[in-house]
């Protein structure tokens, strides 16, 4: 990228930003990139990855669900993205308890050092009373919202707050009467994000790129029908990396 191209800020906005999702792309930091594999920093191996969108028209309501009934008595706010302290706190907290190689910081997450893209991004917080417990940052386009990063408060864990995030960037995303909701990528032979299928597989769609970059209902192919478009799997080739 040449120096004009590196100074130039896209807003990635409304059509345009649906149209790089629905390509497999989705934000990095204030950039977007794609991918088709990922390395389990846990056991050290690749694995395949295949994006994931959920239809949001075809989910019931997500007030019937048990978790939101669970959460009934949280207060929720939602607005422009923001990061403060109170969050940042939160955040650290949260990174504290968990097993895996969570980010250092919320900034370094989102933000990073270098900015590509604007995004068009907004943030849900769920308090108990005054207490802050869980966050979670969205990004929009004109058709689609993309969940990122969400926390919460490990002595809530009982609450399902991660599902809960899910359950009301739906119902905000079907306010907006948004297509698609964009949760990021699944991988083949790992089970670690299966919970993006959450919550109900029947309204998941899986890219598979192979065929023409072509959409297919989740249901109709299963974890065990990615296979034949798999790389570590099958060990035949290297794997690829694409960012713009």
């Amino acid at each position: 990228m040449n120096q004009n191209a590196a100074q130039q800020v896209f807003a990635m906005y409304g059509s345009l930003f649906d149209h790089y999702l629905a390509q497999g792309f989705y934000r990095m930091r204030q950039n977007i990139f794609t991918t088709d594999d990922y390395l389990d920093t846990d056991t050290l191996c690749m694995f395949d990855v295949f994006w994931l969108r959920t239809k949001i028209q075809e989910l019931p309501e997500p007030k019937t669900h048990k978790i939101w009934k669970l959460n009934k008595h949280f207060t929720v706010s939602i607005g422009p993205a923001k990061y403060t302290n109170e969050l940042n706190q939160l955040y650290e907290h949260y990174r504290n308890h968990m097993t895996f190689d969570a980010h250092e910081s919320i900034e370094h997450f989102l933000i990073g050092e270098e900015k590509y893209c604007d995004f068009n991004s907004g943030i849900i917080e769920v308090r108990d009373n005054q207490k802050l417990i869980a966050a979670g940052y969205f990004d929009l386009g004109l058709n689609s919202i993309a969940g990122n990063l969400n926390f919460y408060d490990p002595n809530y864990k009982k609450y399902s707050l991660g599902k809960y995030l899910m359950l009301l960037k739906i119902a905000y995303a079907q306010s907006r009467h948004c297509t698609y909701y964009y949760t990021g990528y699944l991988a083949a032979g790992n089970t670690k994000f299966d919970y993006k299928l959450f919550p109900d597989p029947q309204a998941v769609e899986v890219l598979i790129k192979q065929e023409n970059y072509t959409w297919f209902p989740f249901t109709s192919i299963q974890k065990s029908g990615l296979s034949p478009y798999t790389i570590w799997l099958s060990h035949t080739e290297h794997p690829r990396n694409n960012a713009i």
